[in-house]
């Protein structure tokens, strides 16, 4: 009875780490018990020996980046005294992410045969995830014509999906005919929450990304058995393309049709200045700067009207101003960067957002190049952590986490905001009992249904 109860919780955490994907936050009182009351539980019964090597490559880039935002926040927040500080960063930020990636790592390597388990079940957990998406897409509860479930955004679902739909790809030469389809079969599911569902544009960039990625990986010997083969791969993005038409026609959204507005970017990059100078000489935005956080809807309004009176997506446009106010920030201050805080008067009071949407020129601004470095080797965590394992596991691994995420990043700051980074930490802890549970049994080649 025991080992039973034991058994469900363990595979109700894996399922939890899937169904984040459409509850999001609402998902933590889940985790406490399928995550947290296991750690206390079964802490006698749990093997967390690993070699000095193994955990340093995974606490060195992680608990760096966490000391650095910490010190920026408190020693270096970049605000004038007695400024009021935004909502975001704060303590509570990084104190739960830290929580997430211990929990994570702790809950992990109690599950025995965690790389079996997990692919036994994440592609099911996600089949009916995607069942759930369906079900809000369909039934018009959505917001416009994008699916966010019960999560603050669409890109959590877009993001979560295409994440673990990917990570599935391990140990692909040893999968069974049936597991393989199962796999290809999410990967055109994916495109249909990216591009169908979502419309999460930045999400389909880095997902197009990664698959052409493994594409051209299929092309060298080292790989050639380890990954789908290119016809495999394209006929599932075809596919799911496809699948895309009959829900545009039945819901009349066309969010497939978003994706052209992305290249805007590369086509107005040139315009960046004169855009952002224009933007600067518009009293509405400047002259309301920062009173309140009630502010900040107002300031957002606005400066989305202001784009949209340009030509272009308003979207990617207001992007471009914002990264261009975020560049003039930078070189100020290359080497420290602004201070922890310093987005509230460079975007926030200008934007009315948050972050500046782009994680990298976040990095930039509030803790300069030491911040951008440390940041990238965080993002790099599980290819740090995969060492040990065939070159081809290593790669799908870092293109599933580091390589989605950081082209995704490239459009969000993902990183700056709480979800994203709490599930971030999450998911780390949670690959570094994986890649050591494959590492020590050697199980990339069995087989899994």
């Amino acid at each position: 009875m025991f080992s039973k109860v034991r058994a469900a919780l363990d595979d109700g955490f894996i399922v939890g780490l899937v169904f984040a994907l459409f509850l999001a936050g609402k998902i933590v009182p889940y985790l406490l018990v399928v995550g947290v009351v296991p750690i206390m539980l079964f802490w006698n019964k749990s093997d967390y020996a690993k070699s000095r090597g193994a955990i340093l490559r995974f606490a060195l880039p992680t608990a760096g980046y966490f000391a650095l935002c910490l010190l920026l926040l408190v020693f270096y927040p970049g605000l004038e005294p007695g400024e009021k500080p935004p909502r975001n960063p704060d303590l509570e930020l990084y104190v739960v992410a830290v929580a997430m990636l211990v929990i994570g790592f702790l809950r992990g390597q109690q599950i025995k045969s965690l790389y079996v388990r997990f692919q036994a079940i994440a592609p099911w957990a996600l089949a009916a995830a995607f069942a759930v998406l369906s079900g809000y897409m369909f039934l018009g509860i959505r917001d416009d014509c994008r699916v966010r479930a019960e999560a603050a955004w669409p890109f959590i679902p877009a993001i979560i999906f295409t994440t673990l739909t990917f990570l599935l790809l391990l140990g692909w030469e040893g999968l069974s005919r049936r597991a393989r389809f199962l796999r290809l079969a999410l990967i055109s599911l994916s495109v249909v929450v990216v591009l169908g569902y979502t419309g999460s544009r930045g999400v389909a960039v880095a997902q197009f990304g990664i698959l052409a990625a493994f594409i051209l990986l299929r092309l060298s010997s080292k790989f050639r058995a380890a990954l789908p083969t290119a016809v495999e791969l394209f006929a599932s993005v075809v596919i799911g393309a496809l699948l895309c038409l009959p829900v545009q026609a039945a819901t009349g959204c066309n969010n497939f049709g978003r994706l052209p507005a992305v290249f805007d970017i590369f086509r107005n990059a040139y315009a960046i200045d004169t855009q952002a100078s224009a933007n600067d000489a518009k009293p509405g935005i400047v002259a309301q700067v920062g009173a309140n956080e009630g502010d900040a809807v107002a300031l957002r309004a606005e400066a989305e009207r202001n784009a949209a009176q340009r030509p272009g997506d308003p979207s990617i446009t207001l992007r471009l101003d914002m990264w261009t106010a975020s560049v003039k920030a930078i070189w100020k201050a290359p080497f420290f960067g602004n201070g922890a805080l310093s987005l509230r008067p460079i975007i926030q009071d200008r934007f009315g957002f948050e972050h500046n949407h782009n994680q990298y020129l976040s990095w930039l601004v509030t803790g300069g190049i030491v911040f951008l470095c440390v940041g990238l080797l965080f993002l790099f965590t599980p290819y740090l952590v995969s060492y040990g394992l065939p070159p081809a596991s290593r790669a799908v691994l870092t293109l599933s986490v580091t390589g989605l995420w950081g082209i995704a990043m490239v459009f969000d700051s993902f990183l700056s905001l709480d979800f994203y980074l709490h599930y971030f930490s999450l998911l780390l802890g949670f690959l570094f009992a994986l890649t050591s549970d494959m590492v020590r049994a050697k199980r990339p080649q069995n087989e899994c249904t």
